[in-house]
């Protein structure tokens, strides 16, 4: 049943028992103008809905149509009608039948009030517009709402002039019936920045709008909409408001809310009236209608709750009453605030390495994105209309961890905004932009710190670009060969870019010259090393001074590159001993953040280099910088101001499609509005090239570490690189070396540099100590029990004595050699002689090896001296091979073998007997590692050479085959060594 027939039949059933049916004729006045009728539900506008609709109250009154030219026929035919009912909304059509009926005495009934009728037969039976302003600005009122949009009809002068009276920031947009709403919303509304919505229009254009607002994704957590009773009609929208007339909080279109108003006067009639007396119908009216002739100013609040109208409130003269909990879109319960509307923006920029350390580095540098948002916020340049924020993800800093960055951002997905900044480290930029499609996230991602070389494709990233140059490695390595330099250390972190630069830097080294000398295996470290676990990788560092390179190109982040420069102190360099080239752009910065330790960074760091984009450029780089150290107190990073330029190149590109009407929660649609954006910012010139991911840049700059006239560290200019020029390197400033002049050190440091680490870190390796006791037991032990067997099977024979004269061959002569440095080598083993004799002692260490003694085994001079030593052992081996399967005999045609053969009986006592004690010593000094800098094996290191630390790497190596060398030449050696 239609919910008027079923209002219709209570009425009639109250009015049966009561005794009160009565009947009243009403002529329905239509325009000829179907367009000009009050039913504007456009499905319905037609009269024969109206007269079909209005027969259900019959019983109750009898209607009579007529069309408003044929009103004075239908006045002579209908002479008993007491009531016109003025269904036109025509201006004229009010007043001539306004005329009519004080004429003819009859009431006047009409459902517009925008007139002030002078005419005291004429009554409105809707709320005059005045009354339905006031109760829609004092629900305003009541939500402190001073901003948004109205949309209202065309025509409606009053609307717009209360509109601009209640706020100057409430932005009024007439709405028409040949209004195009889709390009309204698209070119005027998303420029406006708005996030309440105020409709008061024709439910068509209503719906419409609803519809629009909807797909443009513009009604969402955090919006506010209101809808007055023809606007709302069919409003199913959550969280939507709707004011409507007191008893029409359900009403769903116009001719149900004009039938049930006439039903509503009909009854109020029937139940009053006593006669049929005109003036006793006009005294009714007057009480029913006093409010100047119109209905009472009492109306109700609708709130759209999980898809049902509730009635949350009401609004009487002015005042607002909420007797229920409200639902705003998004399903929120606090009402919105008045304010721009806010475009969400992300930023990976935390501090998790999933599996490593946490880095703070990211957090520094992106200080520029806060301060860029802070900038568009202020709203004198761009986005006046708008807010912009900046949502922090955590999903990895330089360390990508797929299942980890999945669950990251899953967990916050409606926070990744128009755009994402993505993380500091290249991994995680690659890693980030294969995930995101994976989650179907389409969205652009800016990179402010990637300079991976990969990320330059725009076709295997369409959805990235980067404001950062894609590589400043090769400037630094042609800075280098351009100094001068020849012979350089590299040390660089194991993940993304610094492999990337690494492989870089390695390749045009060979180019160019330039030889990187400190072992190819000791080059890299793992990434987000801190002060301690970086010990870890003492062999790596002190390769760096085992090399004796001056020039020490870096390639760590921040905070690695501190920890780094520290822990190269620690070992012992000083001021001039390096000049680190660095590869990160920042790394100097990063070198004075604090005080701890900085004179550590400074000493190692002077007259250091680094290259990078241009920073802080012009006004903008100047306000910039002073708005970080302003509100963060701290020296702003280089890398800040790319930071920045990323936030204002995103802010530029929503900004030229707002004002252009254009769809900026489009992604595709934003991204191509990104890649053509050119704008001043903080590094200069910002634009990106057609074509690729990357950056566009003309120069670079070159800075160097030196101190100031107080002493104190700064970080200056010293000159331009401009790749594109013919001149490429623009002096500004000569770097200042460690001597105080600008003539360039040399590339090795002092060759007879004493050990890689202080004196006062050394100590007695106990440890170390029992470990060579015990492989000289073993020695001892077995050379004792090999030559107990070779005595007792070859040895225990008589010595028969010469009986007559013999002529002194050469094999006596070498034994008499060999007895005279065997007493020489005893000699040496016994107490210091070199007090008595320094002839004798020095004599003594030479004959066997032992030349520790007589001057310092450094800078490879020890290990030619056991390389040569490893050749003689072979060469033994060689010979005893010979000898005992008597290869000399058997394949004596083979010139080596006949050689061997005739040459074993003077090698064999030299290498056997001669050389024992030299061979033994040698391959167990190999085991001395008695000294140490820390309690763990790997801190111990070799005696004869400080520069090699024990049981680990080339020492290993050397150690195991010296096992081998011992267990090869002993056995056999000692057939030929008696004593």
């Amino acid at each position: 049943m239609h919910p008027i027939q079923r209002q219709l039949w209570k009425t009639l059933v109250l009015f049966a028992l009561l005794g009160k049916i009565s009947s009243i004729e009403i002529i329905s006045v239509f325009s000829d103008n179907p367009e000009t009728n009050v039913n504007s539900d456009n499905k319905y506008a037609n009269k024969p809905y109206f007269l079909e609709t209005f027969k259900v109250v019959e019983p109750l009154a009898e209607f009579h149509e007529c069309s408003f030219i044929n009103i004075l026929e239908c006045l002579s035919f209908y002479p008993n009608a007491s009531i016109l009912l003025d269904l036109s909304s025509d201006l004229d059509v009010h007043l001539s039948l306004s005329q009519v009926s004080k004429d003819h005495m009859l009431i006047h009934l009409v459902f517009n009030n925008d007139l002030k009728y002078s005419n005291k037969w004429t009554y409105s039976i809707a709320p005059s517009k005045s009354s339905q302003m006031d109760a829609f600005f004092s629900l305003l009122r009541y939500f402190n709402w001073t901003e948004g949009i109205v949309f209202g009809n065309g025509l409606s002068y009053e609307l717009k002039t209360e509109t601009n009276k209640f706020s100057s920031t409430l932005k009024f947009i007439p709405v028409g019936s040949d209004t195009n709403i889709d390009e309204l919303v698209e070119k005027i509304v998303f420029r406006l920045g708005a996030t309440l919505y105020y409709i008061l229009t024709d439910p068509l254009q209503s719906a419409y709008l609803q519809d629009s607002l909807k797909n443009a994704d513009l009604l969402n957590s955090g919006t506010g909409i209101i809808l007055d009773q023809k606007s709302g009609y069919n409003c199913e929208y959550e969280g939507a408001l709707i004011i409507t007339e007191k008893g029409h909080e359900f009403d769903s279109n116009t001719t149900e809310y004009l039938a049930k108003s006439i039903i509503d006067v009909i009854s109020y009639l029937l139940d009053n009236i006593s006669s049929e007396s005109l003036n006793e119908l006009v005294s009714l009216f007057d009480f029913y209608l006093p409010n100047n002739n119109s209905i009472k100013n009492e109306f109700s609040i609708v709130n759209i709750q999980n898809g049902e109208r509730i009635v949350v409130g009401s609004i009487i003269n002015s005042n607002v009453t909420v007797i229920k909990d409200l639902v705003f879109p998004g399903k929120t319960k606090n009402p919105p605030k008045s304010a721009k509307k806010v475009l969400k923006l992300s930023i990976n920029d935390g501090t998790t390495n999933p599996g490593f350390a946490p880095s703070e580095g990211s957090q520094i540098r992106s200080m520029g994105s806060y301060i860029a948002a802070d900038k568009i916020n202020e709203g004198t340049n761009i986005l006046s209309n708008f807010q912009v924020s900046l949502y922090s993800f955590d999903c990895g800093v330089t360390i990508f961890n797929e299942s980890f960055a999945k669950a990251c951002f899953t967990k916050d997905a409606d926070e990744l905004g128009l755009a994402h900044f993505t993380g500091f480290g290249s991994a995680v930029a690659i890693g980030t932009l294969h995930l995101l499609p994976k989650l179907n996230m389409s969205i652009p991602c800016i990179g402010s710190t990637n300079m991976d070389p990969s990320l330059q494709s725009s076709a295997s990233f369409p959805m990235y670009v980067r404001t950062i140059a894609s590589s400043t490695y090769g400037q630094l390595i042609s800075l280098i060969s351009i100094m001068g330099w020849k012979k350089a250390s590299i040390i660089y972190e194991n993940n993304g870019w610094s492999i990337t630069a690494y492989k870089l830097i390695v390749e045009m080294s060979k180019l160019l010259g330039i030889e990187l000398i400190n072992p190819i295996n000791l080059h890299a470290i793992p990434p987000g090393l801190n002060e301690t676990t970086i010990l870890q990788y003492a062999d790596v560092f002190q390769a760096i001074i085992i090399s004796q390179a001056r020039l020490l190109i870096l390639l760590c982040q921040y905070p690695t590159s501190n920890y780094a420069a520290e822990y190269l102190y620690d070992l012992g360099m000083r001021k001039g001993d390096l000049v680190i080239y660095a590869g990160a752009s920042d790394t100097l910065n990063y070198f004075l953040t604090n005080d701890t330790n900085l004179y550590k960074r400074f000493a190692v760091g002077y007259s250091a280099v680094q290259i990078l984009y241009p920073v802080w450029a012009g006004e903008v780089g100047e306000d910039t910088k002073n708005r970080i150290f302003t509100k963060y107190h701290k020296q702003p990073a280089g890398a800040s101001c790319s930071y920045y330029d990323s936030v204002y190149l995103v802010g530029n590109a929503l900004d030229y499609m707002i004002n252009r009407g254009q769809n900026y929660s489009d992604p595709i649609k934003l991204m191509k509005a990104i890649r053509s954006t050119k704008f001043i910012g903080c590094t200069g010139a910002v634009s990106i090239d057609n074509g690729s991911n990357d950056r566009i840049f003309d120069e670079f700059l070159i800075q160097a570490m030196k101190s100031n006239q107080d002493g104190n560290p700064i970080v200056y200019d010293v000159g331009e690189i401009k790749p594109y020029s013919a001149q490429r390197l623009f002096i500004i400033e000569p770097i200042t070396y460690a001597d105080g002049t600008t003539n360039k050190s040399s590339d090795l440091r002092n060759a007879n540099y004493e050990c890689p680490f202080p004196n006062d870190k050394v100590k007695t390796f106990v440890k170390g100590r029992a470990v060579l006791f015990v492989i000289c037991f073993a020695v001892s032990l077995t050379t004792v029990i090999i030559t107990f067997l070779i005595w007792k099977q070859w040895w225990n024979i008589p010595i028969e004595a010469l009986k007559e004269k013999h002529e002194i061959s050469l094999q006596d002569t070498i034994v008499g050699l060999t007895i005279a440095v065997e007493f020489f080598q005893f000699a040496a083993m016994g107490p210091d002689a070199s007090i008595i004799s320094p002839f004798l002692f020095n004599i003594s260490n030479a004959m066997s090896l032992n030349l520790g003694n007589i001057f310092k085994m450094r800078n490879g001079i020890f290990w030619i001296v056991v390389n040569a030593i490893y050749g003689g052992i072979f060469l033994w081996v060689v010979f005893c091979v010979v000898v005992l399967f008597r290869l000399d005999e058997k394949w004596g045609f083979i010139w080596i073998f006949r050689f061997l053969g005739s040459a074993e009986d003077f090698i064999m006592p030299i290498l056997g007997n001669l050389c024992f004690i030299p061979f033994v010593s040698i391959c167990l000094d190999i085991f001395v590692c008695d000294h140490s800098i820390g309690e763990n094996f790997t801190d111990s290191f070799l005696a004869f050479d400080c520069f090699y630390f024990c049981w680990k790497d080339e020492h290993l190596y050397y150690a195991i085959f010296s096992f081998i060398a011992l267990i090869a030449y002993e056995p056999l050696a000692v057939f030929c060594r008696p004593l």
